[in-house]
């Protein structure tokens, strides 16, 4: 009896340092990298409280010597009454990946702000949710289509007699439907993660040119950090799993000019 009991345990720790190790062991890289961001944008006002804004938008990367991204995008705000602002956003993505291969995707955002002045400070609350669907085909136990994110921002801007209004914001995103890894996507059941895959910390001043022209001078830093899940087409074996890090350094200039 001792005997038989020995060997179903000796089976059973067998089976599961097995299950153990059909998953890869989490591989974690970090990088660095100097980026930069252009844009310019026309805000139109419908009325006293709707605007629409149209903007263009370009990205660098590579320690700013690759185009990351060229964004169109379409804004409209609604400001009901003074501490409350809700917005909808709709922005043409065309990626680079690659020497010669763009990619398309859509991004679509939703976001409510709260305001409120203290003396000399105007602080606010953005919730955003942001959907980004993709004109590619994915897997979507490695990319979800569309992918969603929840980004809370929170700002302070200081008020001043000078035409420069500095500020400072914390922004965090979090994923709500990324795929966990499972053994072997063709055989097991797609479960959903969230986890906070940016914190970004901005520190920059608008800067007031005159009556309708406005410039936006920021420099941003993206603490990046996502899980990347990567299976064999063939198989459907599980190939990567890897927690991967970026920290980048953004130069942002920004331009507006309203009607």
């Amino acid at each position: 009896m001792k005997r038989l009991l020995l060997l179903v345990a000796t089976t059973l720790l067998a089976l599961g340092a097995s299950a153990q190790t059909s998953i890869p062991a989490l591989a974690d890289s970090s990088e660095s990298d100097l980026q930069a961001r252009f844009k310019a944008s026309m805000e139109i006002p419908l009325s006293d409280k709707w605007s629409l804004t149209w903007g263009e938008q370009l990205r660098l990367k590579n320690m700013l010597g690759d185009v990351d991204k060229v964004l169109s995008s379409l804004t409209l705000d609604y400001e009901p009454w003074r501490f409350l602002e809700v917005g909808t956003e709709y922005a043409f993505v065309n990626e680079r990946k690659g020497a010669d291969d763009w990619r398309i995707k859509h991004r679509i955002n939703f976001n409510v702000t709260g305001k409120l002045k203290l003396g000399r400070f105007d602080l606010s609350l953005r919730e955003r949710i942001r959907f980004v669907v993709r004109s590619y085909e994915t897997n979507e136990f490695e990319t979800p289509d569309p992918f969603t994110t929840l980004r809370t921002r929170l700002k302070a801007a200081y008020n001043n007699s000078s035409d420069w209004k500095p500020y400072a914001y914390v922004e965090l995103y979090t994923t709500l439907n990324a795929p966990k890894v499972v053994e072997n996507y063709l055989r097991d059941p797609l479960h959903r993660d969230n986890y906070i895959n940016r914190v970004r910390l901005v520190l920059g001043s608008e800067v007031k040119l005159g009556e309708k022209h406005k410039m936006d001078l920021h420099y941003m830093l993206n603490l990046n950090r996502s899980y990347k899940n990567k299976y064999d087409t063939a198989t459907g074996d599980v190939e990567k799993w890897a927690l991967e890090r970026l920290c980048a350094h953004v130069i942002c200039v920004e331009y507006k000019f309203k009607l």
